[in-house]
C-alpha cells in the first residue's frame, strides 16, 4: 500500500485513513472535515493539521512498539513534524496503514543497517551453527534458533555497542541520589557497583574469593530500588542458582523479586510454584527511611567507611609483606646456617630505617666491588650518620659483612612492619570499624526492604502467570518480578523475543562463547559484564575448530570477535578497550594466605589484597611419587593409590568437605574406581570452577606436566578452589622451570611446607628406561622365561616369594594351558568350553604343591594398553576370571601399572598357605 504523503491531525490525533474530505472555510475560518461514517465536524484552526513533506524512513531499518505489540516487518514508514511533536505513519506487513503520535510508539532502529555491523552479526550468526546447544526435547539447536528470530537489533542494545564500538558514548550517567549495600561491601565492591549503575557497559573482573556473587547482589538491589528490570545470566544453571539462594537466605528473604526461568522444565516448575500471594511484609515497612536523617546517616556511614576500607586494605597488604619477610628470612637463616657463614659482630650504634641500612648496604657493596678509595669525609659521615666504624668494617670479610646487613635489615624492616601493622589496628578499633560496616550494611536492608514493601505489600493477592502470559505479557510479568535468572542461551526466550532489559548482568563470562555472550546482550540496554579472564575459558572441539575456522574465512570480521581464540569476556574487553570500565575485585577472602599467594604472584601479579588470616598450620602440602613412568593415557594409578592410601587417611575433616580434582577426565574416572567415598567429591578442573573445598587435593596425572594440564587458567583454578588445605600430588620428576606446576613447586618448598615422598612401589618400576640399569642387574639373578620383561619381573617375584617359605613344597609353571587343569568342563557353558580347550588360552603363572601336584593360585600380569577397560583382551579376561571363579581357583591380577604386588603376594600366600603350615608343625 503506498502511504497519501500528508497526514490529518485533529485535535493532536491522527485521522487520515478516516476523512473523506477537508478544505479550509475562510468565511468560519474553520475546517470543515468529512468522516467515513458521513458526519462532519468543524474544527478551530488550531484543532486541525495538514502535514505534509514528510522525511521517509527505510522501513526495514526500525521496528515499532505500540501498547507493547511490535511492528516490523513494515512496508514503508513516514515521520511528519506537527505544531506539537512527531507524527509517525507507516504501513505494516498486512498492507494496514497505521498513524500515531511519537508519544504512544517506541521506535527503534536496527543496528543491523550498519554495513560492518551486520557483517559482524552474520559471521555470528554462521558460528552459532556449529556451536549450539541441542536441547533435550526437540534436538533443536537452540542457539541457531534464537539467531533466525533476530531480525531486529534495537541500536540502543548493549549488544548493538559490542557491534559498532565506535559509536559507543561513553558518557557516565548521572548519579543516582543514594547507593545501598545491603550484602555488605568493600572499596573494590564500591567502585564495582558505581561504575555498573553510572555506565552503559561495565565490566567486572572477579578473581577467586573475592566476592563476585555479594556484588551482583548489591547491583540486583540498586536497580531494583531505582524501578528497573535485570535478567542475570551465566553459562550455566548453578552460577544463577546462586544467586537465587543468596536472595532467599534467611537474612534477606527477597527471592519474591526473582523469577528463575530459562529453558522449557524451569519455567514450568516457576509456574508451578506461584503461590498467589505476596509474603508478609508489614515488618519491613519503616517510616524512618524517608527522614533525612535516615539518609543521611547512610551517607555518612559510607563516608567513614570510605577510610576504613583503606586501613583494612592497607593493614591486610602490611600483614602479608610481614609474612613475606618472615619467609624470607627463614630461608636465609637456613641457607646462613648451611653455608656456616660467620657475620661480623660488628652493630650500628645509632638506630636506622630499613631504608636507610639499603643505602649503607649499596654504597658499601660498591665500595668493595669497584676497590674505591674512601675519603676522611665519607668515614666521618658513616660514624655520625650511620654509627659504624667503616675502618673495622673494611678489615671484615666482605661476605661476613653482608650477612650482618642481611640479618639487620630482616630485624629492621620486620620492626618497622609490626609498628605498622599496630598503628592501623589501632586505628580500625578506635573507629570500631567492624560495628559501623555492620550497621551501614543493616540500614542498607532496612530501606530496600521497605521500599519493597511500599511496592508489594499493599496486597495480599499476586497475579498467577501462565506458560502464555509469560510469552504475551512480559511488562506486567516484569512489574511483578523485575529480575529475570537464566542461562545466556535462553536470554531471549525466558520471555517474550520482544521483551527488553533495563540491565542484562552476566556472570562467569570468561566461560561463555562470543555468540551466546551477545545473544544475552541483545536483550537488554545495559550490560554488567562479570568474570575472571585467568579462570578458565570456553572449550572449543576439534570439530568446532575446525567449522569455525571456515566461516572466519567467509566473514574477514576484526580479530577481537575471533569465536575460537576470545571467550566472551576477553572479546568485549578488546572490543571496546577503555571505552568502557572495567573494575578488579581486589580483596580476597576464601584462602588461606599459603594458598592464595601462589595464584596472586603468579597470575593476579600481586593486585589481590589477601584478607584472610593463617591460622598457625602450613596449607600446603606436596606428595611425590617413587621414580618411574607411572602415567598412561591420562591416567595415573600411582597417583590415585598415593591419595587413597596416604592422603586421605591422615585427614581429620569430613568428607564432605574434600575435593579430588585432575585435569582430565580419564583420570577421574579411575579415581573415582579407587577410592569408593561417596561424601568425597572427585570432578575434573573444569566442573569445578565456581566452587570450592576446605581441602583440595590435585592429582597432576602426568609424570611431566604437559602443555594442557600447565595452562594459566587451570592451575589457578585448580588451587583456588582450596580453602583451608591444597594438597598436590605429582611424579619426582624435575618439572619444567618455566612451568606452572615447577612454580607451585618450588612456592611448596620456599614456604617450607610439608614434603612427603610416597613409599609406594612396584615391581613393573624396572620396565621402564628409568630403571634401564637396574632391571638389567636386576634380571641377570633370575631365570627369563619370557620375551616380556614385565613377566619376568613377575616371575622372579615369585620365586624370591617361594624361596622365603621352604616349608611348604610350591612350585610354579608359566603360561599353563586352561584346557590342562579344567579338563572337566561340565560346569561350563558352551562359550566358555570353546575357550578352554583352545591352545592359546593359559594362565601367566600357576603355583602348585609340588606333592599334590593340585593348583593354588592362578596368577595373571596385565598391560595397560592392552588390557585396559573396553578392549577385546578386557573381555577375555572377564571370561578367564569367572572360569576360575566357578572352579574356586583363587586369581591375582597384577596390572604394569599397579604397586605393591610383592605385598599382596605375600599376604595371599599366607592366607592359602596357613592350613598347611599348622599341619606340618
Amino acid at each position: 500500500m503506498n502511504l497519501p504523503n500528508v497526514m490529518l491531525v485533529a485535535k493532536k490525533t491522527p485521522v487520515t485513513r478516516d476523512v473523506v474530505h477537508y478544505h479550509y472555510n475562510p468565511g468560519t475560518k474553520k475546517w470543515d472535515v468529512t468522516y467515513k461514517s458521513g458526519n462532519t465536524f468543524h474544527y478551530n484552526y488550531a484543532n486541525f493539521e495538514v502535514l505534509k513533506q514528510p522525511k521517509a524512513l527505510d522501513a526495514q531499518a526500525y521496528q515499532i512498539m505500540v501498547d507493547g505489540m511490535r511492528f516490523d516487518g513494515l512496508t514503508s514508514l513516514l515521520c511528519y513534524s506537527g505544531s506539537d511533536g512527531e507524527y509517525w505513519q507507516f504501513c505494516d506487513k498486512r498492507g494496514n496503514l497505521r498513524e500515531y503520535p511519537s508519544s504512544r510508539l517506541d521506535i527503534s532502529r536496527s543496528a543491523l543497517c550498519h554495513a560492518k555491523a551486520r557483517e559482524i552479526f552474520s559471521y555470528l550468526e554462521q558460528a552459532a551453527t556449529c556451536i549450539s546447544v541441542v536441547t533435550e526435547d526437540d534436538n533443536t539447536a537452540l542457539l541457531q534458533k534464537q539467531y533466525k528470530k533476530l531480525h531486529h537489533l534495537d541500536e540502543r542494545t548493549a549488544a548493538a555497542d559490542y557491534l559498532n564500538p565506535a559509536a559507543y558514548q561513553a558518557t557516565a550517567k548521572p548519579n543516582v541520589p543514594i547507593l545501598i549495600f545491603p550484602f555488605g561491601c568493600n572499596e573494590s565492591q564500591f567502585a564495582a557497583v558505581t561504575a555498573a549503575l553510572s555506565h552503559k557497559i561495565s565490566v567486572i573482573e572477579g578473581p577467586p574469593g573475592t566476592g563476585k556473587t555479594q556484588t551482583i547482589l548489591n547491583i540486583l538491589a540498586n536497580l531494583v530500588l531505582q524501578g528497573q528490570t535485570v535478567q542475570v545470566v551465566s553459562n550455566n544453571n548453578s552460577a544463577i542458582d546462586n544467586v537465587l539462594k543468596k536472595l532467599a537466605a534467611p537474612a534477606c528473604g527477597i527471592d519474591f523479586i526473582a523469577a528463575p526461568l530459562g529453558r522449557k522444565e524451569r519455567k514450568e516448575d516457576f509456574i508451578q510454584s506461584q503461590t498467589g500471594r505476596y509474603p508478609d511484609l508489614t515488618e519491613w515497612y519503616n517510616a524512618d527511611c524517608h527522614r533525612s536523617e535516615f539518609l543521611g546517616a547512610l551517607q555518612n556511614a559510607y563516608q567513614k567507611l570510605q577510610a576504613i576500607f583503606r586501613a583494612k586494605n592497607e593493614l591486610a597488604k602490611t600483614q602479608a609483606e610481614r609474612a613475606a619477610l618472615q619467609c624470607e628470612q627463614e630461608n636465609f637463616q637456613a641457607c646462613f646456617l648451611e653455608n656456616a657463614f660467620q657475620a661480623t659482630d660488628i652493630r650500628f650504634k645509632r638506630h636506622l630505617s630499613a631504608d636507610k641500612l639499603l643505602l649503607f648496604w649499596q654504597e658499601y657493596q660498591d665500595i668493595v666491588e669497584k676497590q674505591r678509595p674512601v675519603g676522611l669525609f665519607y668515614r666521618l659521615l658513616c660514624r655520625f650518620s650511620y654509627g659504624v666504624s667503616l675502618e673495622r668494617l673494611l678489615q671484615e670479610p666482605p661476605g661476613a659483612v653482608l650477612c650482618m646487613l642481611q640479618k639487620e635489615y630482616y630485624l629492621l624492616k620486620a620492626q618497622e612492619l609490626d609498628a605498622q601493622i599496630e598503628a592501623l589496628q589501632a586505628q580500625l578499633r578506635n573507629t570500631d570499624a567492624e560495628t559501623l560496616l555492620t550497621q551501614f550494611t543493616t540500614q542498607s536492608m532496612i530501606y530496600f526492604r521497605n521500599a519493597l514493601a511500599e511496592r508489594y505489600g499493599k496486597s495480599k493477592t499476586r497475579p498467577i502467570f501462565t506458560l502464555d502470559t509469560l510469552w504475551r505479557t512480559p511488562v506486567t510479568f516484569l512489574q511483578e518480578y523485575p529480575v529475570i535468572l537464566g542461562t545466556c542461551y535462553t536470554a531471549r526466550s525466558s520471555l517474550s523475543g520482544t521483551a527488553q532489559f533495563d540491565y542484562v548482568i552476566m556472570d562467569e563470562a570468561s566461560q561463555i562463547n562470543i555468540p551466546t555472550g551477545f545473544l544475552a546482550l541483545s536483550s537488554a540496554q545495559n550490560a554488567v559484564v562479570v568474570g575472571d579472564t585467568r579462570q578458565l575459558s570456553h572449550i572449543v572441539t576439534r570439530e568446532e575448530r575446525a567449522a569455525l575456522t571456515a566461516i572466519a574465512q567467509r566473514y574477514p570480521v576484526p580479530p577481537a570477535y575471533d569465536c575460537i581464540r576470545y571467550n566472551f569476556l576477553r572479546s568485549l574487553r578488546r572490543v571496546m578497550g577503555d571505552r568502557v570500565p572495567q573494575t578488579i575485585l581486589r580483596e580476597h577472602y576464601r584462602c588461606h594466605p599459603q594458598i592464595i599467594g601462589f595464584c596472586n604472584q603468579q597470575f593476579y601479579r600481586g593486585e589481590l589484597i589477601i584478607m584472610t588470616t593463617p591460622d598457625g598450620e602450613k596449607a600446603l602440602q606436596l606428595y611425590t611419587t617413587v621414580p618411574g613412568k607411572h602415567e598412561r593415557d591420562h591416567t595415573n594409578l600411582r597417583q590415585a593409590q598415593v591419595i587413597r592410601d596416604e592422603v586421605l587417611p591422615q585427614l581429620d575433616c569430613p568428607k564432605s568437605e574434600i575435593g579430588i580434582i585432575a585435569p582430565y577426565r580419564d583420570q577421574i574416572e579411575l579415581l573415582e574406581r579407587e577410592i569408593r567415598e561417596p561424601e568425597i567429591e572427585i570432578d575434573t578442573v573444569h566442573k569445578f570452577q565456581g566452587r570450592e573445598k576446605d581441602v583440595i587435593i590435585f592429582c597432576t596425572t602426568n609424570d611431566v606436566i604437559s602443555e594442557f594440564a600447565d595452562q594459566d587458567s587451570l592451575i589457578n583454578v585448580a588451587i583456588s578452589r582450596a580453602k583451608k588445605k591444597l594438597i598436590l600430588i605429582a611424579s619426582p620428576e624435575e618439572q619444567p622451570k618455566d612451568s606452572n606446576l615447577g612454580a607451585l613447586e618450588w612456592y611448596i618448598r620456599y614456604n617450607n611446607c610439608d614434603i612427603h615422598h610416597s613409599a609406594i612401589s612396584s615391581v613393573f618400576d624396572y620396565l621402564y628406561n628409568h630403571y634401564a640399569e637396574a632391571r638389567r642387574s636386576y634380571l641377570q639373578k633370575h631365570k627369563r622365561i619370557s620375551g616380556f620383561d614385565s613377566e619376568n619381573l613377575m616371575y622372579a617375584l615369585i620365586e624370591d616369594m617361594l624361596a622365603a617359605r621352604p616349608d611348604v613344597p610350591l612350585g610354579v609353571v608359566c603360561h599353563y594351558p586352561l584346557h590342562l587343569i579344567f579338563a572337566n568342563t561340565a560346569r561350563l557353558d558352551e562359550d566358555e568350553r570353546r575357550y578352554v580347550m583352545t591352545d592359546c588360552s593359559h594362565l601367566d603363572f600357576l603355583i602348585y604343591n609340588r606333592v599334590s601336584h593340585q593348583p593354588l593360585l592362578a596368577i595373571e600380569v596385565d598391560g595397560w594398553h592392552y588390557h585396559r577397560p573396553g578392549s577385546e583382551q578386557a573381555e577375555r579376561d572377564h571370561k578367564k576370571n569367572h572360569i576360575l571363579e566357578v572352579y574356586h581357583l583363587p586369581l591375582l591380577r597384577f596390572a604394569t601399572n599397579g604397586s605393591g604386588e610383592a605385598a599382596q603376594l605375600s599376604t595371599t600366600l599366607d592366607a592359602l598357605l596357613t592350613p598347611a603350615v599348622e599341619k606340618n608343625a
